[in-house]
């Protein structure tokens, strides 16, 4: 078998990640029942028949184009880990990288996250994507309680991911500027500060 040169190769994956940014819009924009072929193709600019060359199914370019979103997600929580690892920031400092990374995040891709999780009742097939979703922001939420010297983090990053998820929904339906800013900063003080006390209590 020939082997193809990188540049083949190179554009291959370019056309791919065109489809994926196609789907992440198309979905945001009009919901998961707008998302086809056809209407992500078109987006991307691309022939109709080149989402099937990379994607198998629908439900398969849908869920890749989620996952780039959890992906993303992820990083930046991880960027917020390493700038308060760097400056040795303890839980109440460390609030305000998390504001940076958390409220930079794209509204077209906070939109499409929340679009695949409410398909789910409708289409169930979606559900795994969306538990990978959720089980990937989780993993980055445990990670920085862990990082943070919270105890018990696999059980609250659950309650973490539930009440930036609640924020995010309201932020997107409602923008309120600086407020949301403020009321996120207290938000994630006041948590944080209650597993801290649970902690001392048991200790």
């Amino acid at each position: 078998m020939p082997i193809r040169p990188a540049t083949h190769r190179a554009s291959g994956q370019a056309r791919r990640t065109a489809l994926l940014e196609a789907a992440i819009e198309v979905i945001a924009e009009g919901g998961v029942g707008k998302a086809t072929h056809r209407s992500i193709a078109a987006r991307a600019g691309m022939p109709l028949s080149t989402t099937s060359y990379f994607f198998s199914s629908l439900d398969d370019l849908i869920a890749a184009a989620l996952q780039v979103v959890a992906d993303r997600i992820s990083a930046r929580v991880e960027e917020a880990l390493r700038k308060i690892d760097e400056a040795a920031l303890g839980p109440e400092e460390s609030i305000e990288p998390f504001l940076e990374q958390l409220l930079s995040t794209p509204q077209s891709e906070l939109t499409a996250q929340f679009e695949i999780y409410l398909e789910c009742a409708r289409r169930p097939q979606l559900q795994a994507t969306a538990h990978q979703i959720m089980a990937s922001i989780e993993r980055a939420a445990e990670a920085s309680l862990r990082a943070l010297g919270i105890s018990h983090a696999t059980r609250r990053a659950p309650m973490v991911v539930a009440m930036l998820d609640g924020f995010a929904l309201h932020r997107r339906a409602w923008p309120r500027g600086e407020a949301d800013r403020r009321m996120l900063r207290e938000a994630l003080s006041t948590l944080l500060r209650t597993f801290a006390a649970q902690d001392s209590a048991k200790g």
